[in-house]
């Protein structure tokens, strides 16, 4: 159960690549191939390998990997071991997969700061009471989870222990009525932000946020910077940020790195830097037009999360939301339900008072799972394909 070492040899000049165990063979060797490639054309030394969290359009092999230098990662746990005042004291509950960014920075911060690392999956799989069990036997004082997991501990109306001092939050959007009632439940918990490419969070709420019962703003860690470049998108200078990406393509192999000469890279959210804290609206892909009226569809799941969690906490994750293409409109909104009818025809009728006419589902899905990562995240091009 406990980690005493990262999964990973920091100082050495060795690459290395970490994936999912789980994954098909066939995809797993096609990827391992990649990243060799692209280790030789690039002269790399001392990089890690991780696929991106999100989905692929065609299968595993096709996945993004980003190329994070083992430096980059080292600075990533340097400056959020600093931001939650971490030290030897500290015992981390572990969760998250090490072959994502979160899992694996959770290791290398505990590595430097001599914290203890417990890990609290059940056979493998997240359980929220038993990761509770462990809270409380182990007497964890930090963690990181994704908000789904969050949802699961709000739904069991489970009271965070005394000794849970800060529970940093990423990997999708953090509602706000959500944290809300996580907070009353007494769960120390910091939205942040961050991805694959600055090798986990370059912002996350402050340690003095829990004293007060507001959604916290998102401040920069002392790593990173960002700005808003004139279309409107986050652009990302940090110590952490990643080297290049390679993927399989339909015409061979593909390696890039798009940054700027400078170092700055140019993320697919949409959002702003106020008082050096990060305001997003949401990505590039989220935003669609419905009969020439323009909307931000992960704006509109967020509403209907709400209205699910107002009236159940074990409904936010039955429920999402897809925009279709539509020959008349152009898009339109349709609803994916695992609840009943009638339960379903309860969050759609809040949803519906809450949104323009024109954001309003048109068809409903019922189905049996709606898939999801190891992080949580919907696949939003397999459930496409189910659909």
């Amino acid at each position: 159960m406990v980690s005493a070492q990262s999964p990973i040899d920091l100082h050495s000049e060795s690459n290395e690549i970490l994936l999912n165990p789980r994954w098909p063979e066939i995809d797993y060797q096609a990827l391992y191939r990649l990243a060799e490639e692209s280790q030789i054309e690039k002269n790399l030394k001392g990089h890690v390998w991780i696929a991106t969290s999100g989905s692929t359009a065609n299968s595993i092999s096709a996945t993004k990997l980003v190329a994070l230098s083992k430096q980059a990662l080292l600075a990533s746990a340097r400056a959020v071991n600093l931001h939650l005042q971490s030290s030897a004291k500290d015992v981390w509950t572990q969760v998250l997969p090490h072959f994502h960014v979160g899992g694996l920075g959770i290791e290398i911060r505990a590595h430097l700061s001599g914290a203890k690392v417990v890990k609290a999956l059940k056979d493998g799989r997240w359980d929220g009471q038993y990761f509770y069990d462990v809270l409380v036997s182990e007497g964890c004082t930090l963690s990181a989870l994704v908000p789904t997991q969050v949802y699961d501990l709000v739904s069991h109306g489970l009271r965070a222990p005394a000794t849970l001092r800060a529970v940093v939050v990423g990997g999708g959007a953090f509602e706000v009525d959500l944290y809300k009632k996580a907070r009353a439940l007494g769960w120390p918990v910091l939205p942040s932000y961050g991805m694959s490419e600055t090798a986990s969070q370059i912002a996350t709420a402050s340690l003095d946020s829990l004293n007060q019962d507001e959604f916290p703003p998102v401040g920069l860690l002392t790593h990173a910077k960002a700005r808003q470049n004139a279309g409107g998108y986050l652009e990302v200078w940090a110590d952490s940020l990643f080297t290049c990406y390679a993927q399989n393509t339909e015409t061979g192999s593909r390696i890039w790195n798009p940054k700027t000469d400078d170092g700055w890279f140019t993320t697919e959210d949409k959002g702003s830097v106020v008082n050096g804290s990060l305001l997003i609206e949401g990505r590039s892909k989220d935003y669609v037009k419905i009969g020439g009226e323009a909307t931000n569809v992960a704006r509109l799941r967020s509403v209907l999360e709400s209205c699910a969690l107002h009236l159940n906490p074990h409904w936010p994750t039955q429920v999402t939301l897809l925009d279709v293409p539509s020959d008349r409109l152009g898009a339109e909104i349709h609803l994916v339900s695992l609840l009943s009818e009638a339960d379903t025809d309860k969050v759609l009728k809040l949803y519906s008072e809450k949104v323009l006419p024109f954001e309003k589902a048109r068809k409903i899905y019922y189905m049996n799972e709606i898939p999801r990562s190891d992080l949580g995240k919907i696949l939003w091009a397999e459930l496409r394909r189910k659909l």
